[in-house]
């Protein structure tokens, strides 16, 4: 990790990376805090399967089904970031409705 005021890169960078770091200079000379992240537009059936907490026969079988979207790459399967986020909210969204009447009932009791 990079610390606000000491870094040093060496060689020489493209201007994306100039300017890149210009930014990070000037933002770290100001106090602000610079994050950088990277976040894979697609993803394999095992890299979905972790994320959604399921097996990959199971993403497999939801991609054979047409439940989840995925792209053809060569002969693999691909499946972008947003469709493991819509699979992932779904699946949130039902759980929260299974159990909603229990916690409800904890709650405020059995009317």
């Amino acid at each position: 990790m990079l610390s606000r005021t000491s870094y040093h890169l060496s060689g020489k960078q493209s201007p994306w990376e100039e300017a890149l770091i210009a930014f990070m200079r000037q933002a770290g000379q100001s106090g602000q805090t610079v994050v950088v992240s990277t976040e894979a537009n697609l993803l394999s059936p095992e890299e979905a399967a972790q994320r959604l907490m399921v097996s990959r026969s199971t993403i497999s079988r939801r991609i054979a089904n047409g439940d989840i979207q995925a792209v053809k790459v060569g002969n693999r399967h691909r499946i972008p970031y947003s469709e493991v986020q819509r699979v992932w909210h779904e699946s949130m969204d039902a759980m929260a409705r299974v159990v909603a009447p229990d916690i409800e009932a904890e709650l405020f009791g059995d009317e």
